[in-house]
């Protein structure tokens, strides 16, 4: 996929927010350095400017990875999110069911979370100090949440 058969494809599959995030992106330093897969059933679009943002389409549903700089190890979205709240992971992220009431699954995650509005303050407070060790405190939250007992 070429910038401008990636731009259509953001344009005609992917949800109006994911749509707003990538042209903040671009009109915010990031420019698209790499992308792979074809389609809605598994593509990864990689935006490299201060930091990194990887966006993932798998089987229709939308994910977001950053990583404190080009190259580095991405961190997921929601792990970020429940990191710079202060809160616990369950707090940012109560239990829910992961499908809509139709048995679809959500369109973007973590579900109802605007990236567009969130994205942007996640980025300035990535490159901060202590944000590994808040992230791996969400990590194992999430985790916990996940596999009680355990």
């Amino acid at each position: 996929m070429n910038p401008l058969v990636a731009d259509e494809f953001f344009r005609s599959d992917s949800p109006v927010d994911v749509q707003a995030t990538v042209a903040w992106l671009l009109a915010n330093g990031y420019g698209l350095s790499s992308q792979s897969g074809e389609g809605a059933f598994g593509a990864r679009f990689v935006f490299r400017g201060p930091a990194e943002v990887r966006i993932t389409v798998d089987r229709s549903q939308w994910l977001l990875d950053v990583a404190v700089e080009p190259g580095a190890d991405a961190w997921q979205y929601d792990l970020l999110l429940a990191a710079r709240s202060g809160r616990t992971y369950g707090e940012v992220f109560p239990a829910r069911a992961s499908r809509q009431a139709d048995g679809r699954l959500p369109d973007q995650l973590p579900e109802g979370v605007s990236w567009r509005q969130t994205l942007p303050d996640v980025l300035a407070w990535v490159r901060g100090p202590g944000v590994g060790e808040a992230v791996e405190r969400a990590s194992r939250e999430r985790f916990a949440l996940m596999r009680p007992g355990r």
